[in-house]
């Protein structure tokens, strides 16, 4: 036999390539994170300008995260070469991208409102 011939193993250890499906990336970033950060920062208790605050920067990060998952499934697509579905992951993209910079519009809102109601509250109560 050869020197040539003969295959020697890489040297270290093997590393497995598990593939994250992009399925899975936009169910996690656009549905469980969001709702997981606004219940978790939810004001379960009195209604505060810290509580306010709280609850529309969770709402503006889980839409962030959102849009940000939708630009890795699209890179995903693309890196993958599958020329076929980018269409549609560059719909899903534009939808949820619109969705999401709605939804950081009403959080503005939804914090104005709020704000406006504990200053209402705190000159009731001197």
């Amino acid at each position: 036999m050869d020197a040539e011939t003969v295959a020697t193993p890489p040297a270290g250890p093997q590393v497995s390539r598990a593939r994250v499906s992009r399925g899975l990336v936009l169910i996690v970033g656009v549905i469980f994170i969001p709702m997981a950060l606004n219940l978790i920062f939810n004001s379960w208790g009195p209604l505060t300008r810290e509580t306010a605050m709280r609850m529309a920067f969770a709402t503006v990060a889980g839409q962030t995260i959102a849009i940000l998952s939708v630009i890795v499934t699209l890179a995903m697509t693309a890196l993958t070469r599958c020329w076929r579905q980018l269409p549609t992951f560059i719909v899903i993209a534009l939808l949820v991208f619109g969705a999401a910079s709605a939804t950081m519009g009403t959080a503005a809102d939804t914090l104005s409102s709020r704000l406006t109601i504990v200053d209402q509250v705190s000159r009731l109560n001197p």
